[in-house]
């Protein structure tokens, strides 16, 4: 009985789907027959110029995006840039108001109030310039537990930057061979170190390099280290290793700053599914309160 049931309620989706279809096969063959080869190659040409234009005009709007401003901040998490977001969440928000909202209306039916309100409250939670959206929480909770890996693996470095020294037979120190033997040893800041050992050699010196290298970086811990850097080759072993041990107090402080803020944004992304179910049981009170109102409104007018 169910099958007979299934076939009707598709039936209306099918004739539309083939309707739209024939209509494209008839107009494709009305083009054909009445233009040339020569002026549909012309188009071709003309149409393709047409999308790559428009495909950089919206990568080009949409790196001006909140999205892609949050999600490279998060170092692009899942491969996710602003465009590739947009697609999925405009994708996402069309497929369900086709499906739950559209369909039901042509095939007659009406369209209930929880669909709708769940529709609205799935585009607004995932909406990237809602200040208060899921997305830009989950987000920035992410930024915030890259940064502390970030600020452990610089310490890390300082810290094997200091037993390297000290493990040296020669007085003095070549910063670029040191950096390049420690940076298998790092994932997060793995890209900056590269990045700096490839400008190293350019025509800027390693000073600039190195200023890059830091304002990457973004910490006050990585700029005071970059600073110790800066005049690492100029001194000799002894100097070098009073220098960096004078950071000792500061560094130990900013480690156990970053546990704390690893354990708070691991608390808060694990916290995430109950404030979920908290906000869907104020959201069904009130659709309830406002269901209510409105059956008790219709009675009274009746």
């Amino acid at each position: 009985m169910q099958e007979p049931v299934i076939v009707f309620k598709l039936l209306p989706m099918l004739i539309y789907f083939f309707s739209t279809l024939f209509a494209v096969l008839s107009g494709y063959l009305v083009y054909t027959g009445l233009s040339t080869q020569t002026e549909r190659k012309q188009n071709r040409l003309r149409f393709r110029e047409k999308w790559r234009n428009g495909q950089a005009k919206v990568i080009a709007s949409a790196e001006k995006t909140g999205a892609e401003s949050l999600l490279k901040e998060a170092g692009y998490p899942l491969g996710l840039n602003g465009v590739k977001y947009y697609i999925f969440f405009i994708t996402f928000i069309s497929f369900l108001v086709i499906y739950y909202i559209v369909f039901p209306l042509l095939s007659g039916n009406s369209v209930s109030i929880w669909t709708t309100i769940i529709i609205i409250g799935i585009y607004v939670f995932f909406l990237p310039d809602f200040p208060f959206s899921l997305f830009r929480y989950i987000i920035k909770r992410i930024v915030e537990y890259n940064q502390s890996k970030k600020n452990s693996e610089i310490f890390m470095l300082y810290d094997l930057i200091i037993n390297e020294i000290e493990m040296m037979e020669n007085t003095r120190i070549n910063s670029y061979n040191l950096l390049r033997n420690l940076k298998s040893y790092f994932n997060v800041i793995n890209g900056s170190i590269t990045r700096l050992l490839s400008q190293w050699t350019d025509d800027e010196g390693p000073e600039k390099a190195l200023d890059n290298f830091a304002e990457d970086l973004g910490t006050k811990e990585a700029k005071s280290l970059i600073s110790v850097l800066k005049k690492l080759d100029e001194n000799d072993r002894e100097t070098a290793l009073t220098s960096l041990k004078g950071m000792n107090n500061m560094f130990v402080r900013s480690q156990i700053e970053n546990y704390r803020r690893r354990r708070k944004v691991t608390t808060d992304l694990s916290s995430i599914p109950i404030k979920v179910t908290h906000f869907l049981i104020l959201l069904n009170f009130m659709v309830v309160v406002v269901y209510m109102v409105t059956i008790i409104m219709q009675s009274a007018r009746n």
